[in-house]
């Protein structure tokens, strides 16, 4: 009873970040959604195993896994990846009250979204635990098992290439318009 409690209670809490880090890896809705569930019922076999201060760390470097195992077996079956249209729409768009704003946004967010799927996984995991599901450094480095200046090094990075695939897409669709 107290165990089913405690899930209960960690499944509500984490479900949104697990799946929100799934669709940034997965980009699909339905493969994200397997991916929560499959990592929750992770969590449900190995809870008492799990050290209470790490969960999290331990949810999300179980949810990175399950999904780069997906990746590989999609990239055997050579299914190209695409990021849906839900995977950065989680988040409120300030602008929608103006049409004219609303469809800048709605153009930026589409860039942002084609830049962040041709990031590498290691900085588009990083970048999406740290900007979209607000993890800290320390977290991130636990999550990943990696040293924390290379969290900071590779969130650097991702921004950076995020900025220059942005712009070029920008300086793109100006000329093509023109």
């Amino acid at each position: 009873m107290i165990r089913e409690l405690e899930f209960k209670v960690l499944c509500h809490r984490h479900r949104d970040v697990i799946y929100r880090y799934a669709q940034s890896l997965l980009a699909n809705r339905s493969d994200a959604e397997d991916a929560s569930q499959e990592v929750l019922l992770r969590l449900w076999n190995h809870l008492p195993r799990i050290n209470p201060f790490h969960i999290r760390g331990w949810l999300l470097r179980t949810t990175r896994h399950y999904c780069l195992d997906q990746i590989r077996r999609r990239s055997n079956c050579s299914t190209p990846l695409l990021l849906g249209d839900e995977a950065l729409d989680d988040r409120p768009d300030e602008f929608a009250v103006n049409p004219s704003c609303a469809a800048d946004s709605s153009f930026r967010l589409e860039q942002a979204r084609k830049a962040l799927l041709r990031l590498p996984e290691n900085l588009r995991s990083v970048f999406v635990l740290y900007e979209v599901n607000g993890l800290r450094y320390r977290e991130i480095a636990e999550t990943l098992e990696i040293p924390i200046n290379t969290v900071k090094v590779y969130l650097s990075r991702a921004r950076e290439r995020l900025s220059k695939l942005t712009t070029e897409e920008e300086s793109w669709t100006k000329t093509c318009n023109d």
